[in-house]
């Protein structure tokens, strides 16, 4: 019995500490991304846009995708309408999903783009 006791905190315990490893409240707000000086003559609304990053990993350790960054959904998102300069109003979110034997974590962007029209 107390074999089994000795086992049942052990898992417990590793649980606890692999899901302290990826469990964050992340989440943050910018009025922009970079804009040189240049371009801030002439730039329109585009539209809201989304950009995401995502990372899996298999039995909550071993990464599957390359890593999570917000780097990449920022650039995500600037890809989604063309013409995009820059980004304002972001909403940074990172998100956990912990399913059986693989998690997934992802950073979200939210944004609003600016670029120049482009003349058809």
């Amino acid at each position: 019995m107390t074999q089994i006791f000795k086992a049942q905190r052990i898992v417990i315990v590793m649980v606890l500490i692999l899901s302290g490893c990826n469990i964050a409240n992340h989440g943050s707000f910018t009025s922009k991304t970079y804009q040189a000086p240049a371009d801030q003559e002439s730039l329109v609304e585009l539209g809201p846009v989304v950009g995401i990053s995502c990372q899996t990993q298999f039995l909550y350790l071993l990464p599957i995708d390359e890593s999570v960054s917000t780097l990449l959904a920022v650039n995500n998102a600037k890809q989604k309408i063309e013409g995009t300069v820059v980004l304002t109003d972001m909403i940074i979110d990172d998100t956990l999903s912990i399913q059986f034997g693989y998690s997934e974590q992802c950073i979200i962007v939210h944004a609003i783009a600016f670029g120049l029209l482009s003349k058809q």
